[in-house]
């Protein structure tokens, strides 16, 4: 990977331009419709996207593109070229997540007619631009591919602050596997989980579950009591992904690791509860 310039973190919504409310009204109609509980008129659905589109709505253009992406059986007929149209439209209005799709699209080869374009450059913009998805993915590569941890971590940190809970995944995983630090670890798990991230509740509940081997569950002693309340969680974001827990972190401090405290790197420090 190439040395990057110097890096700002910035706050994407700061990119983002205010939405016409009829277009929003339509989209978020769409977007109810859409929901796997209901019986889901793809017609109908399009067509909203479709009039929100005409007046610029950039959600629109990005949920009908991912319509358009997978398809969907008996309702929308997949099209890659109509995603990358709509995604071009997103960056000529100079949307960050549109930046993110044409980089990721690209990456994956997925119809893509010159192969030859770096998906990188897409990928880089749209995190300058404080994409937090791009971010994330940019974070990855300069920690596990580029050797570039320091700078890695500042991105990944930079989505994580922006409520996006891969990005505290990551985090979380990157503390647990590869710099050990337990309770910077589990602190990031339960962040995300508190912003939908259901992977997390999943290794949340793990943690403390009495039948899960020590080096599993990373050395926490288990509680009942705790595991009951993250696979509560897990199970409620499993059947709604919407759901968001913001005040987690206040209702259940997390305890102390046996060897490490609250922090491996600060053993004398302790949070603020």
């Amino acid at each position: 990977m190439a040395e990057p310039k110097p890096y700002v973190c910035v706050q994407e919504k700061d990119f983002l331009p205010i939405l016409d409310p009829v277009a929003d009204a339509w989209y978020q109609e769409a977007v109810l419709l859409a929901k796997p509980d209901t019986l889901r008129p793809w017609e109908h659905i399009v067509e909203l996207y479709s009039k929100a589109i005409e007046r610029d709505h950039w959600k629109a253009m990005h949920n009908l593109a991912a319509l358009y992406r997978t398809g969907w059986p008996g309702g929308v007929e997949k099209d890659i070229q109509k995603t990358i149209d709509l995604y071009q439209r997103m960056i000529d209005l100079n949307i960050p997540q549109g930046f993110y799709n044409m980089g990721a699209i690209i990456g994956n080869k997925a119809g893509v007619k010159n192969p030859a374009i770096d998906g990188l450059t897409f990928l880089d913009k749209a995190a300058r631009m404080g994409n937090p998805a791009a971010l994330t993915e940019l974070g990855k590569l300069y920690i596990y591919i580029g050797k570039n941890k320091p700078l890695g971590l500042q991105l990944t940190q930079c989505a994580a602050d922006q409520g996006y809970g891969q990005a505290n995944y990551e985090l979380a995983t990157y503390h647990e596997l590869i710099k050990p630090n337990f309770p910077k670890a589990l602190k990031h798990y339960q962040i995300a989980l508190s912003q939908g991230h259901n992977t997390s509740g999943r290794i949340m509940r793990r943690v403390f579950n009495a039948k899960t081997s020590p080096h599993n569950a990373m050395w926490y002693k288990p509680s009942e009591q705790l595991y009951t309340i993250y696979n509560n969680l897990y199970q409620q974001l499993l059947i709604n992904s919407d759901l968001r827990f913001p005040t987690l972190m206040k209702d259940y401090p997390l305890p102390p690791h046996p060897t490490q405290g609250y922090d491996a790197d600060r053993p004398n420090w302790k949070p603020d509860l």
